[in-house]
This record gives structure tokens, C-alpha cells and sequence, in this order.
């Protein structure tokens, strides 16, 4: 590495000349250059080979090794076009001129030599190497980021069509340049469900100079990939005539994001969907009968009897591959067409008929049961399993996915006790007194804000590094003047459904942001964070609301942490950038609730403004047994903090899956093990108390 990185530049002087080199050698030293010498061509390449200079100026008649062969041997020594190498020629021919940059060199002077010429020559040839450098270590850069990151460029005109691609383009896909020589070419080579999305795309940004930005599917010889092609036009003078972009292969990362996403749908030891998969089958194929009243739907709930005693006996290898087998056999039971299976958890397992008549769901609901009489088949041995049902019917039974889940397994909880195999749960009675107990607290909630029945608790959020309470999730709580409080899941809904959420909602923001404010003024800050439920959050002056609360109640902002579901930031995409960013400048803080069981990906963590996304419990549930558990936590831990989140995790409830949680990078934690929801009183008390034992 040349000295000049470190200290003053080193110049090689080279001249067979004596005095020459003394004089040189003085005139450099005045100018604070470090000088070594060399008498000959030979001795110069030696010199290069020990110690690469900042400059060489050489002279070009020397015996044995004339200065052109020196230079030529050092080019082809040091590999580093950069070097500036200046020879002192007493020919001022074109011939010896043309022949001493074929050798190599970057300048020359003539002799006999003009001193002051010379010291700015010099200085101008050092600044002309060292900008080469750069040059060549940017081009370096720009290449190794590109290849990393799959990044080649694109330059489309919008006169001819013609359309110029970076070499990156073949090695990112395995396409021949000639072959996207033009848009539509290109194009013809995209998948042809990603073709007319591809050219709208690009006339839009023609005809109104809006930027591109889509992903495309690309078969070509490396097999189908997703590549992203981002671009704008040019802004001036002929520019306006041409776009420029980039394109990226993104394949990796969407089949990784795919997979996250498979994972968090799908049970991991049957591979059949799981509750949340199976919730979303269900809530989809009500919305196609809703417009073809002469078909039903059947769902059950089929629970396997004692099934831990084969974890016992067979092990728990042998008992996973025995629910493999049971989840198959349903499943070819039932047939493809108008059906789904799920596993809801353990040894419960969830199905979904379609049918043209009740008859005829409930036929094949029994035939399917039947089949699971017969034995299974596991390492040479027959097993038998014992088990008990139930389902419910739409419409009959209830219009939701909700009602006839919940009715499904409450008639399998009634044969299993009363010994069946299988029953039916109607609504009849027992959904009427349901109706009519909901109407009364339907009638009730009007009046409960004005009458101080509802309330707050906290349950305490624990930080990992410092083992102390560092926040707490405020949960809304209704104590009704007859019924005594009134379980959240039986109000929650009515309040939306009513409208009475708005009112009831800013009080909720007003009282905990009072809180947080008395316990920051007494030296206990601490984050509160507060649900915004849907239609809260997509009415008109939610921010007034909240940074009005905050001002009466004297509290920092940033303790106030608001949190939405993946669902509700999806519903309005510019309304939700749009709001977060206000409430982001005002200086709160911005969590997402229920991370990963959402319907849109991750998308949005590159979308919103966010701070905190909070991982669903039932991600933490069984995450000491399910190897995929842990892996969807992991990633989603690495991906949120790599993008500057923190990570809380929700529903912890013993210490070994708080261990596990801690292991696996989150940040904090909420739930049972650290503290159920309490008065302000008791959380105040933990809080300031708190320590975690190791």
C-alpha cells in the first residue's frame, strides 16, 4: 500500500544521471515529498516490487533497462493503472510521446527540465493517481454491492423502445442480453399473467412520469424467478426521453417469505392447515354461499380420546407420526372437492363440508367418521383411536365462523361426557338465552361511560437486558352493576358494533395517558400502550384525540405507545401511512399487536412507521415443543430488529417458554409469568419493586 495513506506521498525517482537525481531529489524534499532513488530501469522495478511509490518519474534513456521497458515491466508488476508514472524525455517527438504512454505512462515533461513546471506537474499527477483510485475502489464497491445485493441496471427509451440492461442482467437470470434488447421484448419473456401489468406499469410512467415499481415473474433458463424492476424518467434535456432503473432479483427472498408465511398457517407435524388457516377457509367459503342460499356448511370438531397415552407408550416420535396418519385419513376421507382440514392443537383436529343439503353434510361427516374406526398402521403395529365429535350447521346453526366453531366444539365437549360419538350443538334454547343476554348488555353499555363502570388494568411488559417493568399493555375492563365484570370477548364486539367505541376509546386514551402522566411526575416513566380498534382508528380526528390527552394530561408522548393489528394497517394503506407518520413526528410510539396471524405478510413492516411489533401468543404456546414455532419467532425477531424494532412477545405463561422467548432474541415480554392485568395501584407496587431472579 502506498505511504501517502499514511504519511507524505513517496516518489520514485529514476535517472542514470547523478546530478539529475539530486536535484530532483532536493526540489521534491522542499515540497515535503519522501524521495528514494534508483540509477537504472532494473533497480526501479526492484524498488517498485519492495516499496509501491505514489509517483515515479522516470527518466527515459538509461543503459540496460530504458525507461519505457521499466515502465511496462512495473504496469505489469503492480496491476494498479492508477499509479501515476511521469518520464523525462529529451524527445519531444510524437513517436517517443505515443511510445511512452503505449508503455504505460501517464505523463511526461521534456528536458531540460522547467523546475516550476515540474513541481505542479507533480502535484497534479499525485491528485489525478489518487482520484483514480477512488475511482477504482467505488467501481469495486458499486460491483461487489450489486452482485450481493442482485442489482443490475436498465435504461429504457421511450422514443424507440429500446431497451439497455447491465451485463448484471444475464448472470442475475440467465437471460441473453440480445434477448431483452427491447420493452416489449422483455416482456414477451415475463410470465404472461405478469405481462399486461408490466406494460401499464411503464405507460403510465410515460404518459405521466410517475415512477415503476412492480415485481414480474421471468421464466428463462435459470428456471422461474421474481425479479423488481424500479425506475424513473430523467428530468433534463434529452433525458426526458429516457427512464432509468434498476433491477433486482428478489426470488430468495420472497420463497423465504413464502415460507414464513406457509409456517404460520400450517401445522408442522401433520402438515394440515392450522386454526388460523382454517378460520380464514371457513370466513371465505361463507362469503360464496352467502350468494347461493340453497347450500350448506358443516363444521366439526373431532377430538381423539387420551391421546397422551400414546406419547406414554409409543413416544413422542411414533404418537406425531400416529396424528399424521389420522390428519391423512381424514383428509382422503372427505375428498378435495368442498372440503378442509385443520389441526386446532394437540389431538384436536377441525373439518369443513359443503354440501348441497344438511343430509348431506352430515352423511359425509359420519362416513369420514367411520373410516377412523379402522386401525392405523404405525411401525408394524395396529393402533386403534377412540374419539369424540361434534359440529354445526350454516345456516341453521349460526352465520359466522366464530359461532359455528364455538358450537362445534362445545358438541363435541357434550359427547365426549355423555359418551357419544358424535353430536350436534343447535342454538336453539341456548342460543336464544345467549341473543337475549347480549341485547341486555347491548342496552346497558349505552349508559356505562356515563356511569364510571368501565375501568382499566395493566399487565406488566418485562425488558430482557435489565430484568425491570418497563411498560404495560392497559386493557379496557367493564364492571356491570348487577353482573359483576364482564369478560372483554362479551362487550369488546358490541361496543364496535354499537359505534359506542369512539366515546369509550378516548376515554380509554385519556385515562391511560392520565396515568402514565402520574407515574412519570412521581419518577416512574413508564411506556403505556393502548389498543386502537379498527373503527377508531379509520375515523376522522383520531391524532387531535390522542395528542389532546396527552397535553391535559402533562405526559411525554413517547410513553404512550399505540397499537393496531396487522388486519387494520391494511384496510386503508395511504390513511394508515398517512396517520402513523403524524402520530411518529408528534414523538409516540407505534406497535403492532397480534404479529404474524395477520393476512398481509410483512409487507407493511417496510410500509409504516413502526416501533414495536408484538408476537401473537399462539406463536408462544407451543414453542417449547414446535420446532417451526421457534423458527417463525426467530425470524421475525431478526427481521424486526434489523429494521430497528423492538420485539415483545405476548401470552408467556411459564418459565420455560419464557427461557425459550429470552433465547431466542426478544426484547421483552408480557404475560402471565410476569404479572396478570391489575389496578394501577398493584402495577405501580410491581414496578417499583421488581427485580428478576435469575
Amino acid at each position: 500500500m502506498p505511504l501517502s495513506d499514511f504519511s507524505a506521498p513517496l516518489v520514485l525517482v529514476v535517472d542514470d544521471d547523478v546530478a539529475t537525481r539530486l536535484l530532483l531529489k532536493g526540489l521534491l524534499a522542499k515540497q515535503g515529498y519522501l524521495v528514494v532513488e534508483a540509477a537504472n530501469g532494473q533497480q526501479a522495478v526492484e524498488s517498485v516490487r519492495q516499496q509501491p511509490p505514489d509517483l515515479i518519474l522516470m527518466d527515459v534513456m538509461m543503459p540496460d533497462v530504458d525507461g519505457y521497458s521499466a515502465c511496462a515491466q512495473i504496469r505489469l508488476l503492480m496491476g494498479d493503472e492508477s499509479l501515476p508514472v511521469v518520464m523525462l524525455t529529451a524527445a519531444d517527438d510524437i513517436e517517443s510521446i505515443e511510445k511512452a504512454f503505449n508503455a504505460g505512462a501517464t505523463d511526461f515533461i521534456t528536458k531540460p527540465l522547467n523546475w516550476a513546471l515540474l513541481a505542479e506537474r507533480v502535484r497534479y499527477a499525485l491528485r489525478t493517481g489518487s482520484l483514480n483510485r477512488e475511482v477504482r475502489r467505488a467501481r469495486l464497491r458499486e460491483a461487489t454491492t450489486r452482485r450481493v445485493a442482485g442489482i443490475g441496471y436498465w435504461q429504457w427509451s421511450l422514443d424507440d423502445d429500446a431497451l439497455t440492461c447491465s451485463e448484471d442482467l444475464e448472470l442475475l437470470t440467465g437471460v441473453p442480453l440480445h434477448r431483452a434488447a427491447t420493452l416489449h421484448a422483455l416482456a414477451g419473456l415475463v410470465h404472461e399473467g405478469d405481462r399486461k401489468r408490466l406494460m401499464a406499469a411503464f405507460e403510465r410512467a410515460r404518459d405521466t412520469g410517475s415512477k415503476v415499481d412492480l415485481e414480474v415473474r421471468l421464466a428463462s433458463g435459470q428456471g422461474e424467478r421474481m425479479l423488481r424492476l424500479v425506475g424513473e424518467r430523467g428530468t433534463q434535456v434529452e433525458d426526458v426521453s429516457l427512464m432509468f432503473g434498476v433491477i433486482q432479483d428478489v426470488t430468495d427472498s420472497r420463497r423465504a417469505q413464502a415460507l414464513v408465511d406457509y409456517l404460520a398457517l400450517h401445522d408442522e407435524t401433520t402438515g394440515l392447515g392450522n386454526r388460523r388457516l382454517f378460520q380464514q377457509q371457513v370466513s371465505n367459503a361463507l362469503e360464496g354461499l352467502k350468494g347461493d342460499p340453497g347450500r350448506v356448511m358443516l363444521v366439526g370438531v373431532i377430538d381423539l380420546s387420551r391421546f397422551g397415552r400414546y406419547n406414554d407408550t409409543l413416544g413422542v416420535q411414533i404418537a406425531d407420526r400416529l396424528l399424521g396418519l389420522v390428519g391423512q385419513r381424514i383428509k382422503s376421507s372427505l375428498g378435495a372437492f368442498g372440503s378442509e382440514v385443520a389441526r386446532l392443537g394437540g389431538d384436536e383436529f377441525a373439518v369443513m363440508v359443503l354440501a348441497s343439503d344438511e343430509p348431506a353434510a352430515v352423511q359425509r361427516f359420519n362416513a369420514m367418521l367411520a373410516k377412523l374406526e379402522a386401525p392405523f398402521r404405525v411401525d408394524e403395529q395396529e393402533v386403534f383411536v377412540g374419539l369424540s365429535s361434534g359440529f354445526s350447521l350454516y345456516p341453521a346453526d349460526a352465520a359466522n365462523q366464530d359461532g359455528l366453531l364455538t358450537l362445534a366444539q362445545e358438541a363435541q365437549r357434550q359427547a365426549r361426557r355423555m359418551g357419544h360419538a358424535s353430536l350436534r350443538c343447535s342454538i336453539d334454547a341456548d342460543a336464544a338465552q345467549r341473543q337475549r343476554v347480549a341485547l341486555e348488555l347491548e342496552l346497558s353499555l349505552h349508559k356505562a361511560l356515563e356511569r364510571g363502570e368501565f375501568f382499566l388494568v395493566y399487565q406488566p411488559q418485562m425488558n430482557f437486558a435489565t430484568g425491570r417493568i418497563v411498560g404495560a399493555e392497559a386493557l379496557l375492563r367493564w364492571r356491570h352493576p348487577e353482573l359483576g365484570v364482564v369478560p372483554p370477548i362479551q362487550f369488546v364486539p358490541l361496543l364496535e358494533e354499537t359505534g359506542l367505541i369512539h366515546d369509550v376509546g378516548a376515554w380509554v386514551v385519556r385515562e391511560a395517558a392520565r396515568q402514565a402522566g402520574v407515574w412519570e411526575r412521581d419518577g416512574l416513566p413508564l411506556r403505556i400502550g393502548v389498543n386502537l380498534s379498527p373503527k377508531q382508528f379509520l375515523a376522522l380526528g383520531l391524532f387531535d384525540i390522542v395528542a389532546h390527552a396527552c397535553r391535559q394530561a402533562a405526559v411525554s408522548p413517547s410513553l404512550i405507545e399505540l397499537e393496531i393489528t396487522e388486519s387494520l394497517t391494511m384496510q386503508d394503506v395511504e390513511h394508515t401511512q398517512a396517520l402513523l407518520q403524524e402520530f411518529r413526528e408528534a414523538g409516540f410510539k407505534i406497535a403492532v399487536d397480534d404479529f404474524g396471524v395477520g393476512h398481509s405478510s410483512m409487507e407493511y413492516l417496510l410500509k409504516f412507521p413502526i416501533d414495536v411489533i408484538k408476537i401473537d401468543r399462539a406463536f408462544v404456546m407451543n414453542i417449547t415443543t414446535e420446532r417451526g414455532h421457534r423458527a417463525i419467532v426467530r425470524a421475525m425477531t431478526v427481521l424486526a430488529q434489523s429494521l430497528g424494532m423492538q420485539v415483545i412477545a405476548e401470552g408467556v405463561e411459564t418459565q420455560r417458554q419464557c427461557d425459550f422467548i429470552e433465547a431466542l432474541g426478544v426484547n421483552e415480554v408480557q404475560g402471565y409469568l410476569i404479572g396478570k392485568p391489575m389496578s394501577a395501584e398493584d402495577f405501580e407496587a410491581m414496578a417499583r419493586g421488581y427485580r428478576r431472579t435469575v
